[in-house]
């Protein structure tokens, strides 16, 4: 007596068998399927796969994607609650770019922008903008990293890269933290209203920055990989320009309280320079 094929033996245990029309249509077949090498398989060609006339087309290698900081959601959410932030301060206080921009030549942009701005929120503009000028600041310089970063790095790992944001954010404002603890100690050392003024020379230039950088920030933060080098320099150019501005308004001030120039350079080490370097060196070291 002959065995049981295959197909016998598992009609026997119950199983349905179909033929190959059922599942792939009227008209199909299996192959023959003779074996040109151990193992039961072989090579066919297109046109037995896929019918007369087909060809296989050329294998092009996908690139894989390469990882970003920008990537994660905590970026993300960040710069969308900045992005509201940022419009919601436009439209609550328009009245205030122009006091902004019509004092960039004065000293005197914080009076105005009291005096003129009549019942608007000064408070809240203020604030806004600053806050947003934080994240963007802090966002900022992640995708600085992100772009001088290489794609195997380690800093890249699941645990770290989620956080990057975060621990950017709160550098940044360990910075804001600290400018404002170098104008409350210095002014109440001296007991000088110069100081205050010249806390009001470093919050509007601040809050110009913010206004006009934003939108031109924001294109850089999500833009391809492709274009960011593009973005970075116009953001780069911005930040030359208005750099320059706030240069000019500091050494205009000083030298309009006759306060020598060494005391500016002083200043603006202590304020700027010295926090940052310190900022830069550990993190160079944890990394």
């Amino acid at each position: 007596m002959s065995s049981l094929t295959t197909i016998e033996s598992l009609e026997a245990q119950g199983y349905d068998i179909v033929e190959p029309g059922q599942i792939f249509g009227r008209g199909t077949q299996l192959m023959s399927g003779e074996p040109i090498f151990e193992g039961g398989y072989r090579a066919v060609e297109s046109v037995e796969m896929f019918g007369t006339g087909s060809t296989l087309g050329e294998q092009v290698a996908v690139s894989m994607l390469e990882p970003s900081f920008a990537y994660t959601t905590i970026y993300q959410l960040l710069f969308i609650g900045s992005l509201i932030l940022y419009f919601n301060m436009l439209l609550r206080s328009w009245g205030f770019i122009g006091v902004l921009w019509g004092d960039i030549f004065t000293l005197s942009g914080e009076r105005r922008m009291a005096n003129e701005g009549g019942e608007l929120p000064v408070g809240f503009f203020k604030i806004s903008a600053i806050l947003v000028g934080v994240i963007m600041v802090a966002l900022a310089s992640v995708r600085i990293v992100d772009v001088n970063v290489a794609a195997d790095s380690p800093l890249y790992g699941d645990s770290f890269s989620s956080v990057v944001p975060l621990v950017s954010l709160f550098l940044v404002g360990v910075l804001v933290a600290w400018l404002y603890l170098v104008h409350s100690v210095v002014g109440w050392i001296s007991q000088s209203p110069a100081v205050g003024e010249l806390q009001s020379v470093t919050t509007v230039n601040f809050i110009r920055t913010v206004v006009l950088l934003f939108p031109i920030v924001g294109a850089w933060l999500v833009a391809s990989l492709q274009s960011v080098h593009i973005w970075g320099i116009a953001v780069m150019c911005s930040t030359i320009l208005l750099l320059i501005i706030y240069l000019k308004d500091t050494i205009v001030f000083f030298i309009a309280k006759k306060i020598p120039i060494l005391y500016w350079i002083l200043y603006l080490c202590t304020a700027f320079l010295l926090p940052i370097s310190f900022i830069l060196t550990v993190l160079q070291i944890g990394v």
